[in-house]
């Protein structure tokens, strides 16, 4: 009969002795990230720490992480500042996104073919501009989708890289626009 000896010590407390190993590592070089970031971005001191907990949550989710730093401490000062320069410029790209007004007025040249027929011309132009109304009131963010998607003829994938989001979102985004524009205009 053979004999099989169980360990029977729990994986949480290793984990947490690991976390607090990583957690010590990193509060070594947390001033020099500090500084580098309030330097690199002109934050204020809650953007600096929401840039550090975005760092701290990558860090901690990754997988063997404290294995990985213990024997590659002489570059992990280095792997801290790359990772909080790539939090940055995701920052900065969202922020750019957000920032650029993606609502692009409806040419006159869309709804002109009608000249032979003014009151069709008088009913598309009037609905384009209910259209533009409810645009104008909407998230931006429904906004956005629905003009990359349906004027600019964007796929969905391109349009959930553009604003950052799961291509299901822009989905939903896009199904939003179009609730509020049917409930508006076709009333």
């Amino acid at each position: 009969m053979k004999i099989v000896y169980l360990n029977t010590q729990s994986r949480v407390p290793q984990q947490t002795k690991d976390n607090g190993t990583l957690y010590d590592l990193i509060n070594e070089h947390e001033g020099a990230l500090r500084r580098f970031i309030r330097v690199r971005t002109r934050a204020s001191a809650q953007e600096v720490d929401d840039i550090l907990q975005e760092m701290y949550a990558k860090l901690f989710s990754m997988e063997g992480m404290v294995e990985k730093t213990e024997q590659r401490q002489d570059t992990f000062r280095s792997f801290l500042f790359t990772v909080v320069t790539n939090l940055i410029i995701d920052r900065e790209r969202r922020a750019k996104v957000r920032a650029r007004d993606a609502h692009e007025s409806f040419s006159e040249s869309l709804y002109t073919n009608f000249e032979n027929e003014p009151e069709k011309q008088a009913g598309i132009a009037e609905k384009l501009s209910e259209v533009e109304q409810v645009l104008d009131t909407i998230n931006p963010y429904h906004r956005s989708a629905f003009v990359l998607c349906r004027v600019e003829g964007k796929p969905y994938r391109e349009i959930s890289d553009i604003l950052g989001v799961s291509v299901s979102t822009v989905e939903k985004y896009i199904a939003a626009a179009l609730t509020a524009i049917r409930n508006k205009v076709c009333d």
